[in-house]
Formats: C-alpha cells, structure tokens, sequence
C-alpha cells in the first residue's frame, strides 16, 4: 500500500474546528476573498494564528491552503474571479501589436474574441453573486 507523501495542511485540520478563535480566522478568509488581496489575507491569518492560537504557519502554506485546497463555494469563486481578471489583463495586452512594415497598431481579432469571452465570464459571475446578494435582502 502506498503511503501519502502529501504534507500536512495545518489549515486544512482547523477549518472545521469548533474554536470560536479559529471559526473567527477561517470566517475572516471566506469574508474577504473578493474583498482583499489575497497576500493581505494571508500575512492576517499568519499573525492572528501565531497571536491567538500560537500556530505558526507560513504565508505560503496558508496561500497553498486558500487556493489550492480550500472548496468553501465562496472562495473558490473568489479564486476564479481572480484568475480571470489577470487572464483577462493578460490577453487585453496580447490584443494589441504594431505592423512592423507600416507601424500601424493593429488588433488580433483572435485574441479580441477571447477577450470579449473572458470578460463575458467575469460579467456573469458578478451578476450571479448580485443576483444572490438581492435574494438575500429579499429574504
């Protein structure tokens, strides 16, 4: 039988813990996913670990823990919504080049399409989490 050699995610052992010191830290990750970058997350959940619980664990393993691990609905969308504003950058840059016969700037309408998509994407998410936010008041 193989072993699993995956380290051990310290987060990943207290996110359902019944500690209000620790649901207070895993609550502030999920709260402020879309809300604050994630180093910032990160460097907080580091000192409020080592402050309250004295658990020292690294910037790193909590971003590992945050994008990797993490399923709570909230982040993972949070993550998502992330990745796709920096492709979205990303391919905004690429849309763009300079003949080099004319010097005229011209337009890949390639990467314009993927664009258009992946701003599409992000469009819909933000009416999605509106769209629940309002069924919420609502309620």
């Amino acid at each position: 039988m193989a072993s699993d050699r995956r380290p051990h995610c310290q987060l990943c052992a207290l996110w359902s813990s019944s500690d209000p010191t620790i649901k207070e830290i895993t609550a502030y990750i999920t709260e402020s996913i879309g809300k604050v970058s994630i180093s910032e997350i990160c460097q907080q959940t580091s000192d409020n670990l080592a402050r309250h619980c004295e658990i020292i664990e690294s910037k790193r393993n909590i971003f590992v823990h945050i994008t990797q691990h993490t399923t709570d609905q909230r982040v993972v969308m949070g993550n998502i919504m992330r990745d796709l504003v920096e492709m979205s950058s990303k391919i905004k840059r690429a849309c763009h080049s300079t003949c080099e016969e004319t010097g005229v700037e011209i337009i890949d309408p390639k990467s314009l399409a993927l664009y258009l998509k992946t701003v599409d994407q992000i469009s819909n998410i933000y009416k999605m989490e509106n769209a629940k936010h309002n069924l919420r008041k609502e309620n």
